[in-house]
């Protein structure tokens, strides 16, 4: 037995802190279920936003090839419509990273790494550009040569007939015949043949006429040459003006482009940074939760071990407290027994003495002996009582201690108790005072045992811790009127009294307090306890005033309903 229950406190110490330990288990399985999966359906929130912005960078993307290939149609055809188209593009990926911005300003991170004055500047650019392309572009027209007059002709020239012979040596080649001739080298330019005849009156000077033609030739060529200068320089500055727009143009191509691929490059780096975060997340979630689970398996496998151990011993205790109570009843019922035997007895004898007492009474004419006759008549009818009650009692161990009232006078009765005890008192060489200041003639309804048993606790246990001392009693009514009367007894001594820390606790069952070795038959220390419990059934209290070496008092009031 000693073997089993020496652990038992160690083990419910273990329950306990498993208890406690499932609830923290649990705690952390519903924060991680709670506030980390918050938090990972907001990463998971973040990561579907930055789809949206892939989306976003996606379609600024095919704007971007789109403007391109405007520009191109633009450039090649000069077509107008495919201009606007061009900037209809340029604002649509504006507006595409505008609305990437919005996003930027609710995250820290993300606005960062944006370039928010660069945005501005394009944006600047794409209306300025817009503008300066709705004025008018020159264009290049074919040339207006006027025809060269010569005013000055001989006299002898009567007409000028102009002939042209078209080329009709090159012939149209086929597409792998002209490669070649492009690999080689080899062109044949197409050349028409210009025949003048002029026709003279009289004979000609051939050398004069000759003379006079390649002056001609001469100034038809400079007048030509620098007409064809004129148009050269018209055309240079035409494309000098358009190449400069094209080049403005083609920087917004450039610096879309450019953005494009810083908006491309943080976005794609941010939804990495998310999907690295969401996944770290998810690992640590999955973690607790595996390891949360798996505590509470192992922490609920401990506790369920331990609940069949304590259970096991649980049914040993109950079986072997069943075994000892059984026998407590046996040695209850032997005792019960043995004092319903003795108190059955013993009032015969009592009887007896009683019988005896009487008869010498009767027959002595000394009234000393008579008193003390009497005495001992007095104190036997209190034995006498006490022993039926104790009869009563192992009879019937579930009654309850109740006051079995009679009539009697008070007066009488508590001299009658005082008078017993006197010669017990002087036994030990101690003065007993008595000062009873009950009024005569009063007749009360009730128990008269119980006062005897007040009287023969506190007088007893003032002789027990008195000796050549003394003794007083103090008895008054309180209250008197036609229904009760209250009780004031006051028993005092000058024995060896009571320390302060056992005076809270005298009236404890078994209590005895730290008295000197030389006082003998202390007792039970149940006496004052059965005091407190009879004051208490006449609606009364009880207290104690001690000093230590002095000596003690012992006062109690009780209610008594008068006859």
């Amino acid at each position: 037995m000693i073997i089993r229950t020496k652990y038992r406190q160690p083990i419910h110490y273990l329950l306990i802190a498993c208890i406690i330990l499932i609830q923290i288990v649990i705690l952390v399985f519903f924060y991680n279920e709670y506030f980390n999966e918050k938090k990972l359906d907001s990463i998971a929130n973040q990561i579907q936003e930055t789809r949206v912005l892939k989306t976003l960078t996606d379609d600024s993307r095919n704007e971007l090839i789109n403007a391109q290939n405007n520009l191109q149609k633009f450039i090649t055809n000069q077509n107008k419509e495919a201009l606007e188209n061009y900037f209809q593009s340029l604002r649509k990926l504006s507006g595409n990273i505008d609305s990437i911005n919005s996003f930027a300003n609710t995250d820290a991170a993300f606005k960062n790494s944006i370039d928010s004055a660069k945005l501005k500047d394009f944006e600047n650019l794409i209306e300025a550009t817009y503008e300066a392309s709705q004025k008018p572009i020159d264009k290049k027209e074919p040339p207006k040569i006027e025809k060269i007059e010569i005013k000055d002709r001989p006299a002898e020239l009567v007409d000028v007939e102009i002939y042209y012979i078209p080329d009709s040596t090159t012939e149209k080649k086929n597409f792998f015949p002209r490669l070649k001739d492009a690999i080689q080298g080899n062109v044949d330019v197409k050349r028409d043949t210009a025949i003048i005849v002029t026709k003279y009156n009289n004979s000609v000077d051939t050398a004069q006429v000759k003379s006079d033609f390649d002056s001609t030739i001469n100034v038809i060529n400079d007048y030509y040459l620098k007409e064809i200068k004129k148009y050269e320089n018209h055309i240079s500055s035409v494309d000098s003006k358009n190449l400069s727009l094209y080049q403005t143009y083609d920087n917004l191509i450039v610096l879309s482009n450019d953005l494009m691929g810083v908006y491309d490059k943080k976005v794609e780096h941010f939804n990495s940074d998310l999907q690295k975060e969401y996944d770290e997340q998810n690992s640590l979630n999955n973690k607790i939760r595996k390891y949360t689970v798996m505590g509470l398996m192992v922490l609920m496998f401990f506790v369920l071990a331990l609940l069949i151990y304590t259970t096991k011993l649980t049914f040993i205790y109950e079986k072997e407290l069943k075994t000892a109570n059984q026998k407590i009843n046996q040695n209850l019922n032997f005792k019960n027994r043995i004092i319903g035997m003795l108190s059955h007895e013993v009032r015969a004898p009592l009887k007896i003495i009683n019988m005896f007492t009487q008869r010498i009474r009767k027959r002595t004419d000394d009234e000393k002996v008579s008193e003390y006759l009497k005495s001992i008549e007095f104190t036997n009818n209190s034995l006498l009582i006490q022993a039926n009650q104790v009869l009563e009692y192992a009879k019937n161990q579930e009654k309850n201690l109740e006051l079995q009232p009679s009539e009697f006078d008070l007066r009488n009765e508590i001299n009658s108790i005082l008078d017993m005890f006197q010669p017990y008192i002087e036994s030990r060489n101690n003065q007993f005072l008595i000062q009873n200041e009950i009024p005569s003639e009063i007749n009360v309804f009730a128990d008269r045992i119980k006062i005897h048993q007040l009287f023969i606790n506190l007088l007893g246990n003032a002789y027990k811790f008195t000796e050549n001392g003394k003794i007083e009693v103090q008895t008054h009514l309180l209250e008197q009127n036609e229904k009760f009367v209250k009780l004031h007894v006051k028993i005092s001594d000058s024995g060896i009294g009571i320390s302060k820390s056992d005076l809270e606790k005298i009236f404890e069952p078994y209590f005895q307090g730290i008295v000197s070795n030389e006082i003998k038959n202390l007792g039970a220390g149940l006496g004052l306890s059965l005091c407190k419990g009879i004051v208490q059934l006449f609606d009364g209290k009880i207290s104690a005033e001690s000093t230590p070496g002095k000596g003690t008092s012992l006062i109690f009031e009780i209610k008594l309903n008068v006859a």
